[in-house]
């Protein structure tokens, strides 16, 4: 299990990602609101550039910045590791526009693991499964 605190009305999550030789550690907004994981180029890995994914699956997401359209790709990842919770490998979507400023940890990541947040305590959880949940997560009450 792993719990972050809120930070002005936003829960912030540290998130490695993992490519062949390559290891970066993230803090990815969580947004419950957004279909996919995404995030600038840079903050997976600085040194690629957009002819370098021109073949990769892309997708167009219109209204994103200031109501346009932004153009990700998908990015393969050899694992991805939210907190101390370990996803395996994982796809997630970067873009090379410069408008996208959040890194968001969105849906597609989130509906693998278990999600609480806690209004007692201002603290949201994230359990690998079952187990971990029953083991690790009690309800604090104030």
């Amino acid at each position: 299990m792993y719990s972050t605190n809120i930070q002005r009305n936003r829960f912030s999550v540290k998130c490695l990602t993992v490519l062949e030789n390559k290891f970066v550690l993230n803090n990815f907004l969580v947004d419950t609101g957004a279909v996919i994981t995404c995030c600038k180029y840079r903050y997976i890995d600085k040194a690629i550039c957009e002819r370098d994914v021109a073949d990769y699956d892309t997708k167009i997401i219109g209204g994103l910045v200031n109501g346009s359209a932004v153009k990700f790709y998908r990015y393969p990842l050899k694992q991805f590791t939210v907190g101390n919770i370990n996803m395996g490998k994982q796809d997630i979507w970067i873009t090379f526009d410069e408008r996208v400023t959040d890194v968001v940890l969105g849906m597609d990541i989130l509906k693998q693991i278990m999600l609480i947040i806690n209004p007692y305590n201002q603290k949201i959880y994230f359990c690998k499964d079952a187990e971990d949940y029953k083991c690790n997560f009690e309800l604090m009450v104030k």
